[in-house]
């Protein structure tokens, strides 16, 4: 696992006995055995929760397409691809990206003509009029 030899562990073993001394040295002992096993059963808890959602059918669908397509079998791609897309579409009108989007794209193309107006007010000022007459 971590690839340690019997040097290493006598290193730590002494690291330990020096730093929490030999009285407390069970007890840091046993805190550390119950971490580590929170921590292994966290993980094989995600690992399967992982798998159950690797099993779930819409992903078999997507990975058969990406099996069919490297093995070249193209034809095979059109349904299943379909139903991947329809499912994206459905997800991004559910989650309201498409008025977010537009909104920005218009809040974008006004500040574009606001800056573009301000811009050529100041590449170009109006000259002020000289009277003639006055001279």
């Amino acid at each position: 696992m971590l690839d340690l030899g019997w040097q290493e562990f006598m290193l730590i073993a002494l690291v330990l006995v020096v730093v929490v001394g030999p009285k407390d040295l069970p007890k840091v002992l046993r805190a550390f055995a119950k971490f580590m096993g929170k921590a292994k059963g966290m993980a094989r808890e995600f690992q399967s929760s992982m798998m159950e959602v690797a099993n779930q059918d819409e992903f078999r669908d997507v990975k058969k397409a990406f099996d069919d397509a490297k093995s070249g079998r193209i034809e095979d791609l059109s349904s299943p691809m379909a139903d991947v897309k329809e499912a994206f579409d459905d997800a991004q009108k559910d989650a309201g990206l498409d008025e977010s989007v537009k909104s920005i794209k218009s809040t974008a193309d006004d500040l574009k003509a606001a800056t573009a107006q301000e811009a050529d007010k100041v590449i170009s000022p109006k000259k002020p009029k000289n009277d003639s007459a006055a001279s």
